[in-house]
């Protein structure tokens, strides 16, 4: 009985940011214990919508950037905008961008996402990634650069290969977000410091539960600790 009782005390107290959200869901005013939001634009049309978001709400922050299902709604000069943005912004991050073998437009997404990293790697900042059937090709592009150039990849949702997540975790400084845990095997792999836990917006997800689960697989009653902690230092950009 009193061990029930502690875990649920950790559980009333547990502290949260939502590493992964979009502007229609604010996380942390909607699920209990959750203290902040990182939210992704999808495309330029989202930008100036989540800065005034962010003037009204400090709670949340900013993740600027194309989503590979997007590009059909870009504009020429795009990079020089998002570069401008994040220079004028410090603590701005870039995302959500990447490639999806799914979608159409192949080719466009890689222009859009090269164009995106690149001003990443000027700016040095965290990007936030999103890779569905295409990490040949993303590790192809990464490999353009020295590996002291590279920022730090939150990666969404990953649901790679094992040889995949080995050539990550071995070659990049990466974090992973989680929304559901259907592979624990991957969770076993990865150091707790590199795990953050996300929503991407869906109403279904609920963080606590999420970290109730990594908990049970780490057999570690810290895990809310820890995955705050490395929530707050990917904010500080430590």
């Amino acid at each position: 009985m009193f061990a029930k009782s502690y875990f649920y005390v950790l559980i009333i107290f547990m502290k949260i940011i939502d590493a992964h959200s979009h502007i229609d869901y604010i996380t942390h005013d909607i699920q209990p214990g959750v203290v902040g939001t990182i939210c992704c634009t999808t495309d330029e049309t989202q930008w100036l919508d989540l800065i005034n978001m962010m003037n009204v709400d400090n709670r949340i922050y900013g993740c600027f950037g194309i989503h590979p299902w997007f590009v059909q709604n870009i504009k020429d000069g795009f990079e020089d905008r998002l570069y401008d943005l994040l220079k004028n912004n410090e603590s701005f991050f870039v995302g959500e961008i990447g490639l999806d073998k799914y979608k159409p437009d192949i080719d466009i997404q890689i222009d859009v996402f090269k164009k995106q990293f690149d001003v990443a790697v000027k700016l040095h900042r965290t990007v936030f990634l999103h890779c569905v059937g295409a990490w040949e090709k993303i590790f192809f592009i990464l490999k353009q650069y020295k590996k002291s150039e590279l920022p730090v990849l939150v990666i969404h949702d990953f649901h790679g290969s094992d040889e995949i997540l080995t050539n990550l975790l071995d070659n990049y400084k990466v974090m992973f977000s989680f929304n559901k845990i259907d592979k624990p095997q991957y969770i076993r792999r990865i150091e707790l410091e590199n795990i953050l836990v996300e929503t991407d917006g869906k109403a279904d997800v609920i963080l606590e539960n999420i970290i109730t689960d990594i908990s049970d697989i780490k057999n570690n009653t810290y895990v809310a600790d820890i995955i705050y902690n490395n929530t707050q230092g990917l904010l500080k950009h430590e």
